[in-house]
């Protein structure tokens, strides 16, 4: 057992990653984004974002990520692999969970491809180019609604009543990002949006 700690914290270790905040400045150094600056640093994780190793893995770890709004779940394989992938709504430690395309139960935090699950389905985590990696709806309590499919495309509906056309061999995950309840936070003093790499807005008006 304390063998196995060890090999997991030295995974750990490996898959955070150093961030370098650039506060609103292009390659010269001038600022271009106004209300910006450098924040507190905190280490990435390096998720996985592509999902199509065909395994069953369980949730060991349950994160909370200062670059990102949702939780992250480190997922340790039947193969022995180990990673850190955005997690659904409703899952918790010693779940199970599957990543490839090939799997026809369509469960909360499984993987697949839009042509092999059900109309109405609720998804979360798309991929906008095949085989390029996840790249939508991944912030907090976000999800889409597939409402129609044909040979090429699929149809889904975003939450904010827009449409967009995927083609049907794009990786999708089921379910609701997590953390839904994130919108409801309240900063509560100025000390928290500064480590978070805001400045202080104030109006021309009242400046001049």
């Amino acid at each position: 057992m304390n063998y196995f700690k060890y090999l997991l914290f030295n995974i750990n270790k490996k898959l955070k990653l150093g961030c370098s905040l650039k506060a609103g400045r292009n390659f010269l150094g001038k600022i271009c984004v106004h209300h910006q600056f450098g924040g507190k640093n905190f280490k990435k994780f390096n998720i996985d974002f592509f999902r199509r190793i065909e395994q069953y893995g369980y949730i060991y770890k349950i994160i909370i990520d200062h670059n990102r709004t949702a939780f992250i779940g480190g997922i340790i394989y039947e193969n022995g692999l180990f990673s850190y992938i955005i997690l659904a709504e409703k899952l918790y430690i010693g779940n199970k969970i599957y990543s490839g395309i090939l799997n026809i139960n369509n469960k909360i935090g499984y993987t697949n491809i839009l042509k092999n699950i059900k109309l109405f389905t609720i998804i979360n985590n798309l991929e906008k180019n095949t085989t390029k990696g996840i790249s939508l709806i991944r912030a907090a309590g976000s999800s889409a609604l597939l409402t129609n499919i044909n040979k090429k495309m699929a149809v889904l509906k975003l939450k904010s009543g827009y449409n967009i056309f995927l083609p049907i061999a794009n990786l999708i995950n089921i379910g609701i990002v997590s953390n839904i309840h994130h919108k409801f936070n309240k900063l509560n003093k100025a000390g928290k949006s500064w480590s978070l790499g805001i400045r202080p807005t104030v109006r021309g008006v009242a400046m001049n």
